[in-house]
């Protein structure tokens, strides 16, 4: 008998994270689903034109990126979303993301202090101009 117990407690607890797992996700998608039907008219260019002509092809490519991180792949985000509290997204995956995009556009490793100083980004629009700071300089 008391070789089961240990057993039966494992099994409860494994129960109850799978338990908290679908809650987490079923609430997870249900706001992202009640987030997208109250923007039923945003689309990729209504997001990218809020933005400076010269960052608009980083904000064309978060946006892209970021869709991998939604439940449905077509999430209408705007620049002033908080991305971590929108999306209840892992702050892990979402700095693979942005490495991601800022490698697309050869950006270079950012020093101690910018990092430092990026730490309180959290909407798209922060992303957008730090990954912007990164980029090469065009030389002239």
């Amino acid at each position: 008998m008391h070789l089961s117990e240990p057993y039966i407690v494992v099994m409860v607890v494994a129960l109850a994270l799978l338990l908290f797992w679908w809650w987490a996700s079923t609430r997870s998608r249900r706001q992202e689903k009640e987030i997208a039907l109250a923007r039923p008219s945003d689309t990729l260019e209504t997001f990218v034109a809020p933005f400076r002509p010269e960052v608009q092809p980083i904000a064309r490519a978060i946006y892209a990126q970021f869709q991998e991180l939604t439940f449905s792949g077509k999430f209408p985000f705007r620049k002033s979303d908080p991305v971590v509290k929108t999306l209840s997204v892992d702050p892990e995956d979402l700095d693979e993301a942005l490495l991601k995009v800022a490698n697309q556009f050869d950006c270079r490793k950012p020093t101690k202090e910018e990092q430092d100083k990026f730490t309180g980004a959290e909407t798209i629009e922060d992303y957008v101009e730090f990954i912007n700071y990164l980029r090469p300089v065009a030389v002239s």
